[in-house]
């Protein structure tokens, strides 16, 4: 963790363009400056696990942040991985004695900027512009969460494969493209909501039937429109 007042200072730079702090008077953004960290994390190093304290939210810098969470089993699931400008554990700051409800930790080196939930919250009592963009916020998330639970509960493991592969896909107009999966694939299927075994079942059939090449991390698509067919 540093408190240096420059890693705090280049760190509230980056937060600004957030839409979660960029309402937000200079003077107030100097005072939440004064009540936050930033936080340095290797690769599978924990922030902070389900049921700790949530003295804070945090907005990624660098690096991913997955949340998760371990069944009773033993197993993993992902409930969602953040990447830089994402805001994580802002909606806890709204619920009294709180606790986190998930586990995070870092995909790679990773760096995080921790804002006080106490001075969050006084310095927008008076700033109905920052609360409305807070409240717009947290409505997206739902709305994204909504999306997300129709998609596991009502497609199958093929369609939300391809689902994902093609939100990896900037332009969905070409013929082909190269595209880089964003984590470890055991995590894209805890993700996704299926066993590592299947994930590698439609991979390899994606590969038989031509329609994507894979080398490590990289996929090739080969034929954009058979894989939007193919889900």
């Amino acid at each position: 963790m540093s408190n240096d007042k420059q890693t705090l200072q280049q760190a509230w730079f980056r937060a600004e363009q957030n839409v979660l702090f960029s309402a937000l008077d200079p003077g107030i953004r100097e005072q939440l400056m004064a009540e936050s960290k930033v936080v340095a994390l290797d690769n599978g190093e924990t922030l902070f696990l389900q049921g700790d304290d949530a003295r804070y939210f945090f907005l990624v810098l660098e690096g991913r942040i997955k949340l998760n969470r371990v069944s009773v089993d033993g197993n993993e699931k992902i409930i969602e991985v953040l990447n830089p400008n994402g805001t994580f554990a802002e909606a806890v700051m709204f619920m009294e004695g709180s606790s986190y409800p998930v586990n995070a930790q870092a995909i790679g080196a990773t760096q995080v900027l921790g804002v006080s939930n106490q001075a969050y919250l006084d310095s927008i009592a008076g700033n109905p512009t920052c609360s409305k963009r807070l409240m717009g916020k947290m409505a997206e998330k739902l709305h994204f969460r909504l999306n997300e639970i129709e998609t596991l509960t009502l497609q199958n493991a093929r369609h939300r494969l391809v689902r994902f592969l093609l939100s990896l896909v900037s332009d969905l107009t070409v013929d082909q493209v190269t595209i880089t999966l964003p984590m470890a694939k055991r995590l894209i299927a805890s993700r996704l909501a299926m066993q590592p075994e299947t994930f590698s079942r439609i991979m390899h059939e994606l590969k038989d039937r031509e329609i994507v090449a894979v080398k490590g991390s990289e996929v090739q698509v080969l034929d954009l429109q058979q894989l939007k067919d193919f889900g």
